[in-house]
């Protein structure tokens, strides 16, 4: 088993990233559904990497905070609220 997680960063150029990793449980199957936002306003590119992790740039400078509801696929959900320092 390897844990999902969801984190926040900056980049070099001053982009906003926030990198999220699914995990695998012991069957080899994701621990929690892929991030979707589909109501955001802010400009992102998405990268997904070989290993279904998922790398959004957000063009916006002006973020301080990003709330995450990641929802497992039993529907449990951890809430993660992160924020740029």
């Amino acid at each position: 088993m390897i844990p999902g997680f969801v984190t926040i960063y900056t980049d070099k150029d001053n982009y906003k990233h926030l990198y999220f990793y699914p995990g695998v449980d012991d069957n080899d199957e994701p621990i929690y559904r892929n991030i979707e936002l589909p109501n955001c306003q802010l400009k992102y590119d998405k990268n997904i990497n070989d290993d279904l992790s998922i790398d959004y740039k957000f063009y916006d400078s002006n973020i301080i905070r990003i709330t995450c509801n990641l929802v497992k696929l039993n529907d449990e959900t951890d809430v993660n609220i992160l924020n740029f320092k």
